[in-house]
């Protein structure tokens, strides 16, 4: 969900500004966030457990709302809700650290590589660099909090999944995700077909290693295949790529209640959460019935295992996007192949889903 779609940075790749996502200025009231908190306790009570994941624009530009919502969420029955955010980490002074700490909040924390790498795209809007920033708050992080933390690298023209993979294992953080650009073909900084095969043959690399930590008895750093070699364990076919509408739900900073926060409102609003509960999960069900796969994803050997493909990134990248998915499930086979024959082993993955 965002609180906000405002941000402290002008990253020049951004997939939020790129898609021109939510009206600049709206910010979620703390009363707002409140009812969020209420809406999915009431909406979601067939779930166990509820999972707040705030993203944006820079959720930490808006900590009224962020302190509402860890609040009301301290009221409902222990252990039913979770938190997690998406950070650039620039943002953070000494109460954001306390909100942190006191929701328990996994944090994912954009940190594209080493100072050369990162600053040539995470700046901020009057061109200031951020690394130094950023590694300021990830040792003050792991000083003054609890939170378990995802370092999360963009690849991109010039800089290798396998260069980004590096650099996040050198950091002090519990897991990584390196991931190509999310970009039309052609743009600034999308992979060039040279670069894209490289991206391939890397994919290929991380799953070795995957396997490599599987035999030493150790969870893979790199979660990237896990969902799906459980999935191939416990037999069956992906009902869709993702929970949009379903387990899922974007909440947009006006209250706005979407399949996905990054999908466009304009062809997804399913309801608001001042509204009844009932009404939007009944909406986002109608949403998901309504979504098919292209004729093509019926014949191609990853829809068993993919669903049909991002309904929020597959409208920008197209067939590259599908490239991608498709080598991570190849990936995720061989995987689980390796251990068909000791599945035992696999059970390591389940804690980093």
């Amino acid at each position: 969900m965002a609180t906000t779609w405002e941000c402290n940075l002008a990253c020049s790749y951004c997939f939020v500004r790129g898609q021109g996502l939510g009206a600049p200025g709206v910010r979620m009231t703390p009363g707002l966030a409140a009812r969020v908190v209420d809406a999915l306790d009431e909406g979601l009570a067939h779930v166990e457990s509820v999972c707040l994941h705030l993203y944006g624009g820079e959720p930490l530009t808006n900590l009224p709302a962020m302190r509402a919502m860890v609040e009301r969420a301290g009221i409902k029955r222990p252990g039913r809700f979770r938190f997690a955010i998406t950070t650039n980490g620039v943002a953070a002074g000494r109460e954001a650290f306390d909100l942190l700490e006191a929701g328990r909040f996994q944090v994912v924390l954009s940190i594209d590589g080493p100072a050369e790498v990162h600053d040539e795209c995470r700046r901020t809007p009057d061109g200031r660099p951020t690394h130094a920033a950023v590694l300021r708050f990830l040792e003050t992080l792991r000083t003054r909090t609890r939170c378990p933390v995802r370092g999360s690298a963009v690849v991109r023209s010039g800089w290798s999944l396998a260069q980004a993979d590096a650099y996040l294992r050198s950091l002090p953080i519990d897991l990584i995700k390196a991931q190509a650009v999310r970009l039309p073909p052609g743009s600034p900084y999308a992979l060039t077909p040279a670069e894209r095969l490289q991206y391939l043959a890397d994919l290929e690399e991380a799953g070795r290693r995957v396997i490599a930590d599987l035999e030493a008895g150790r969870p893979p750093r790199d979660d990237r295949f896990s969902s799906r070699v459980l999935q191939l364990l416990r037999g069956g076919a992906r009902a869709a790529f993702c929970g949009a509408g379903v387990t899922a739900f974007g909440i947009a900073p006006d209250g706005t209640v979407l399949p996905c926060v990054l999908v466009d409102p304009r062809r997804a609003r399913l309801g608001h959460v001042a509204g009844a509960p009932g009404e939007w999960v009944e909406a986002g069900l109608r949403w998901r019935s309504a979504q098919r796969p292209q004729p093509r994803c019926l014949s191609c050997s990853a829809f068993p295992l993919c669903g049909g493909g991002c309904p929020a990134v597959l409208p920008v990248c197209g067939d590259d996007e599908c490239e991608l998915v498709r080598k991570n499930c190849e990936v995720a086979r061989a995987v689980f192949e390796r251990f068909r024959a000791a599945p035992h082993a696999l059970l390591a993955l389940a804690g980093v889903v």
